[in-house]
């Protein structure tokens, strides 16, 4: 790649002349001691109009050398990407997936079906405040398409899946897998066949991917500016890297029962660790025996029991899943738990989680890591029986959020 070398002491130098076809040819030597033509022009005023255009920015300090800027889009963000050694293994993965998905690759143009926009193979020095602007309009349409796929996909359920999430809602007592009573299924005939309902995709469907996309093309354009590889960031598009999520009501207590119950045995704990201590998915179940310190009175009764969060779960699809630092260095805590947690807790150490001060407190049958696919899976069945369906495994996080604001107000931000 050119690079350019500066020279402060440096100005430039240029002139004007007449060539034999009778136009004009205006020629500078730029603060880099390269000579260069700017071009021909019909009359002696038009070449010393450009050449003084030219010298003005060496006199102001904004000249660049036209060949720089000259990459396209996509190799300089994959070389950027590549010089981001202080990025996390999930940010990065995140960053991979945006580029490849949005960035690089041709997106569809809005209203013409038949033409595509190619950001990925435009030159730096090509990208312009219109063309991110048509790119972050195709990029918003495009992500909403997907979404709504996804959503109509993700929203079938079966008969038995139906009928199970109605009498979970209607008090009856099911178990969370078998075959259900037949008094059930003719009840849940008998109300009409219910399906759960599934909303469809607001307005603001994809507004996410579409802006996480945006970001990144706008830290990568910064790193360009930086290097005087752009004259400004193109990146003008008015609150496009914002989202405005939607609130969400945090589980109640019952709520939280009625999901832990709904679990596998195995890992119903999982969810009173985390909705009442305010872990992250990640920190739950990267959890040690190590890690959790039981508090016991004289006759040996718990009264309580504290986990420290050390370490997470970094899972990358198609990679196998390691155990890396929490998210920040506020991550790394002691959280102590209320004495039902924390009884529950010490029932599971006893029953589920091998003797080991390494071994995972939450684990699958061989001892590994449950793997996120795998746990979002199951709570999505789960929050389903239990009645709770708009409730996700992160939101318990706000359940703990909540309860501690209502007793030390203003002093907790959990996200």
């Amino acid at each position: 790649m050119p690079t350019q070398r500066r020279n402060s002491s440096r100005r430039a130098t240029g002139s004007v002349r007449r060539l034999p076809s009778g136009r004009w040819q205006a020629r500078y030597t730029g603060p880099d001691d390269v000579r260069r033509t700017v071009g021909t022009y019909p009359s002696r005023a038009d070449a010393e109009g450009a050449l003084a255009v030219e010298l003005a920015k060496s006199h102001r300090g904004t000249w660049r050398a036209p060949e720089l800027g000259a990459e396209p889009l996509a190799d300089y963000a994959r070389r950027w990407l590549d010089r981001q050694h202080q990025l996390a293994p999930r940010t990065r993965a995140l960053y991979e997936r945006l580029l490849a998905r949005w960035i690089v690759t041709p997106q569809p143009l809005p209203g013409h079906p038949t033409m595509t926009l190619d950001l990925g193979a435009t030159e730096l020095r090509a990208l312009s405040v219109t063309l991110v602007t048509d790119w972050y309009a195709a990029v918003t349409v495009a992500a909403r398409e997907s979404a709504t796929s996804r959503a109509s996909r993700t929203a079938k359920v079966s008969d038995t899946q139906a009928a199970r999430t109605w009498a979970a809602a209607a008090g009856w007592d099911t178990h969370r897998t078998g075959r259900l009573r037949w008094e059930v299924l003719d009840a849940w005939h008998d109300a009409g066949s219910p399906k759960p309902s599934s909303e469809p995709p607001g307005p603001g469907a994809g507004r996410t991917q579409a802006a996480q996309a945006y970001r990144l093309l706008r830290t990568i354009c910064s790193g360009a500016v930086r290097e005087r590889l752009l004259d400004h960031n193109p990146c003008q598009v008015p609150r496009a890297g914002q989202v405005h999520a939607a609130e969400r009501v945090p589980a109640t207590p019952a709520e939280v029962a009625r999901i832990a119950a709904a679990m596998p045995q195995k890992y119903r704990t999982a969810v009173l660790v985390a909705a009442w201590g305010g872990l992250r998915a990640s920190e739950v179940f990267a959890m040690e025996r190590r890690h959790v310190e039981v508090r016991r009175d004289s006759s040996g009764a718990v009264v309580g029991a504290a986990v420290r969060v050390e370490q997470a779960l970094v899972d990358i699809g198609g990679q196998p899943v390691t155990l890396g630092p929490p998210k920040s260095s506020a991550g790394r805590r002691t959280v102590h738990l209320p004495h039902a947690t924390a009884v529950a807790l010490v029932t599971h150490l006893a029953e589920w989680t091998a003797l080991e001060q390494r071994a995972l407190v939450f684990a699958t049958e061989t001892g590994r890591p449950l793997r996120a696919g795998a746990r979002t899976k199951m709570f999505d069945r789960a929050r389903v029986a239990a009645g709770v369906p708009h409730v996700r495994f992160h939101d318990l996080r706000h359940h703990a959020a909540t309860l501690i604001h209502h007793t030390t107000p203003g002093r907790f931000n959990y996200r």
